[in-house]
């Protein structure tokens, strides 16, 4: 007998976009009016005994608890923890301590930015203190929405525990430390919502697409998300270094950066620590730089040098040939007469390659102003290398216009479309009767227009 399966929860609301693990939880346990730990304890059968290890490492087992009585797939539940977001925001989640070093320099920087490839600096990054990977702060970061924690069922999201935005990406107002809520409270004075600038609003509105739709549209082109986060951490780090470690150009560009930002250069910071490694309030002011450099990128106000540069702003125009009219344009008179100009001598050129008379008359012309040896030798090299017969332009037939030997009467009454055997017989029978008449040699007989234009009539009968 199968055993019967799990019993769901008759409700249980459905998790917000983006929202952490614990919070859904704690939605869920306000439902049923219980504590979280007995939620996951006896209801679900699954211990968890440290509150923040529900976002950042849980057992696999509560993600297939939570999907059998919710109904949420176990892939969606996982999401909702640090370890859901390998590889796009983490290459891995947790990171072996013993592979920081390799760590930072893979994920921060691979890429540049703001800088020359290769030019910032190299830091031993835990020199001071352990680095848990990208993203992950040192300290606890806890902060809220003050215009969602006062709906009816309040939610957090998973990334307001990580220095990745400044604001809350539904309401674009600044995410509020638990500090100062609480101190606020203790004065008895409302947390009034703190807008952010358009720079901010731009920024986390990438993130929230990197996010959402894992891809970015960036002004340069749209990228994926995983490049997104790394760019955005690759700068975040270039503006955390020191002038004195960079060229001089690339300083007058941070200083330029800081200034539009209205804050101290590197956010104050007198030492370079990783990023993760500060206080929210330095993680906050680098990311209003970060901002703050987006925008003068995408406006040109700055250049950029680095390999992802190209992202930051629209290419620029090029030209592109608008191809030919599909109508050329009439020639114009000189045009209309060099073209049948060149016709002309084509076709003067493809007569003279098969009508010697036609090659001779060609010779004469292009030596009748200059007889000596050497020009008529030049120009018949022209010819022959046009593709007519040297036997073609002899010397000794220069004299005689209009008239061929048997050989070359026979090659052009054939290239005329005449049968090869009846052209044959009938130039025999024309050299016989002139050798008979004139008592001369076959090789001595020439054929002039009129013999020619008798011989075609025969053939044609």
């Amino acid at each position: 007998m199968s055993p019967a399966p799990p019993r769901r929860w008759p409700v249980h609301p459905a998790p917000g976009a983006l929202e952490s693990l614990s919070s859904w939880l704690d939605r869920l346990a306000r439902v049923y009016q219980v504590p979280v730990t007995d939620l996951l304890g006896p209801n679900l059968g699954v211990l968890v005994g440290i509150r923040d290890v529900l976002d950042e490492d849980p057992p696999p087992a509560v993600f297939a608890a939570l999907a059998e009585r919710t109904g949420v797939p176990a892939g969606q539940v996982r999401a909702m923890t640090l370890p859901g977001w390998v590889p796009w925001l983490f290459d891995a989640y947790p990171l072996p301590e013993r592979d920081a070093t390799d760590a930072f320099y893979t994920y921060v920087r691979q890429y540049s930015v703001l800088l020359a490839p290769q030019e910032a600096p190299r830091f031993e990054v835990t020199s001071r203190r352990r680095w848990r990977g990208p993203w992950i702060p040192q300290h606890p970061l806890r902060r809220s929405c003050p215009q969602c924690a006062a709906g009816p069922a309040p939610a957090r999201a998973l990334i307001w525990q990580l220095p990745l935005t400044v604001s809350c990406l539904e309401h674009r107002c600044r995410l509020t430390p638990d500090t100062e809520t609480f101190a606020a409270e203790v004065a008895g004075l409302p947390y009034e919502p703190v807008p952010i600038g358009d720079p901010v609003a731009t920024l986390d509105g990438y993130t929230r697409q990197a996010l959402t739709e894992a891809t970015v549209a960036l002004p340069g082109r749209t990228v994926h998300a995983g490049v997104w986060f790394r760019l955005l951490r690759c700068l975040l780090d270039e503006l955390s270094l020191a002038g004195s470690t960079v060229t001089r150009s690339s300083q007058q560009l941070l200083e330029q950066i800081w200034d539009a930002t209205g804050e101290p250069v590197r956010a104050g910071l007198p030492v370079w620590q990783p990023y993760e490694n500060l206080e929210w309030p330095t993680q906050e002011k680098l990311l209003t730089a970060a901002a703050t450099a987006l925008v003068l990128a995408a406006d040109r106000r700055i250049q950029p040098r680095g390999t992802l540069a190209g992202l930051l702003s629209e290419p620029r125009s090029m030209p592109v040939y608008d191809g030919d009219s599909p109508w050329p344009p009439a020639p114009t008179p000189a045009e209309r007469a060099g073209r049948e100009l060149v016709q002309a001598m084509n076709a003067w050129y493809a007569r003279a390659r098969v009508d010697a008379d036609a090659a001779r008359a060609m010779l004469r012309w292009l030596t009748a102003l200059n007889t000596t040896p050497a020009h008529a030798i030049a120009h018949r090299d022209v010819l022959i290398g046009e593709g007519i017969p040297a036997r073609f332009l002899r010397d000794d037939l220069l004299g005689c216009p209009g008239e061929r030997t048997r050989d070359e009467a026979e090659i052009l009454l054939v290239a005329e479309g005449f049968d090869r055997s009846d052209v044959a017989h009938e130039l025999t029978s024309f050299v016989a009767e002139t050798t008979a008449l004139w008592d001369v040699t076959d090789e001595g007989v020439l054929i002039d227009e009129d013999e020619l234009a008798q011989i075609r009539a025969r053939l044609e009968l």
